[in-house]
């Protein structure tokens, strides 16, 4: 064969290699997520035109709902070929090729039947591209409305759990307020006329007895007095939350006969605190120091209140039996725990968080610690 004379083989082959390095190139180029879609798929239609018969006289256009991207120069004419797509249900996408001079015919006009196996293949890729663009960004969208619906549903536990613990509190000063202004009162009028009678009793012999019962009522008023304040501690609204603490720390030292020191670690640790955040640090405390006396025979105790990095933090430090204080986290709950799972859980309310350390046999240190930001 003439060496000047074209070999038809040989061009067949140079036209495949064409359409299969136009193929491999778009294909690369669709795996890029992060790039601009417009960009990416600007790249992708300038790579199609050189893959056809004619790539002198070819140009190409890619679009996908509101996208329309061409490679330079197009223009629709008489001959074209053009494959479609669907992403969902509702785009339509379509790539087209046109030759802008007349060419001889071949099996499409004047394109070859590779060249529709090409452009179909090119259009299933680009399909595959803008559903996964798609899904995506719906994937994104649903996320997006999850995490606002979760910080909707998050701010209303939070409103809700301030709300409670401000009913509560509410509820407990009516309670304490009766106690002290009935109850208490009672007891007071109850005791005065048995001491009236006692008086009249001296020569009956009966002394001893109005004095085991005027002993009964005292110790019924100073209960109910306790009660009152422990139900709710004037001071917590008063005077703030250290100087609730301290009291508190007499009343368990007195009760319990053990050590309880207060300490404010940061000056004005507990300014401003909102009053739900206050009642529910008092409450920790009150538990806290009631268990670390009754079920770890803790003689002396720590409550220290701070500011730290934004945030107020009430540490309880004592020297009990202590405990495995991960398996007691990990297995709290609203029946166990010691009132870990309660406490760790308003603290929630507050965007907050309990930490425990404790070694058997060394004590106890348990931190509740709240943003005040959140609070």
């Amino acid at each position: 064969m003439d060496s000047t004379t074209p070999n038809p083989t040989l061009h067949k082959l140079q036209e495949r290699i064409k359409e299969l390095t136009a193929l491999h190139q778009t294909a690369r180029l669709l795996q890029n997520d992060d790039r601009p879609e417009h960009e990416l798929v600007q790249d992708v239609v300038s790579v199609i035109p050189s893959a056809w018969q004619y790539p002198e006289i070819a140009v190409a256009r890619i679009s996908c709902g509101a996208l329309v991207v061409s490679s330079p120069g197009y223009q629709t004419s008489n001959w074209s070929q053009v494959s479609s797509f669907r992403v969902g249900p509702h785009v339509e996408g379509k790539v087209e090729v046109c030759y802008l001079e007349e060419r001889p015919p071949a099996d499409e006009g004047p394109f070859l039947a590779e060249e529709r196996d090409l452009i179909d293949s090119l259009a299933d890729l680009l399909r595959s591209y803008f559903q996964h663009k798609q899904s995506a960004a719906e994937i994104r969208a649903a996320n997006d409305g999850l995490e606002r619906l979760v910080v909707e549903r998050t701010r209303d536990l939070r409103r809700l759990a301030t709300e409670l613990s401000l009913a509560e509190a509410r509820k407990d000063r009516e309670l304490a307020a009766d106690l002290h202004d009935h109850v208490m009162q009672e007891f007071a009028f109850i005791k005065l006329r048995i001491m009236q009678f006692r008086g009249d009793a001296v020569f009956c012999g009966f002394e001893q007895r109005f004095d085991e019962i005027i002993a009964l009522v005292e110790r019924a008023i100073k209960f109910t007095r306790r009660m009152s304040f422990e139900l709710s501690t004037p001071m917590l609204y008063e005077l703030g939350l250290v100087a609730a603490l301290e009291w508190l720390g007499e009343q368990v030292s007195q009760r319990h006969n053990v050590v309880v020191h207060v300490h404010q670690g940061t000056a004005g640790a507990d300014a401003s605190l909102p009053e739900a955040l206050r009642i529910t640090l008092f409450r920790g405390v009150q538990e806290l120091l009631t268990n670390a006396v009754k079920h770890a025979a803790a003689r002396s105790l720590d409550v220290t209140v701070q500011r730290h990095s934004g945030a107020v933090e009430v540490i309880v430090k004592d020297n009990g039996r202590g405990f495995d204080s991960d398996s007691a986290l990990r297995n709290a709950t609203a029946s166990s725990g010691f009132g870990l799972f309660s406490i760790r859980e308003r603290l929630r309310h507050f965007g907050g968080a309990l930490t425990v350390h404790s070694i058997i046999g060394t004590g106890t240190t348990i931190a509740m610690r709240v943003p005040l930001e959140q609070a």
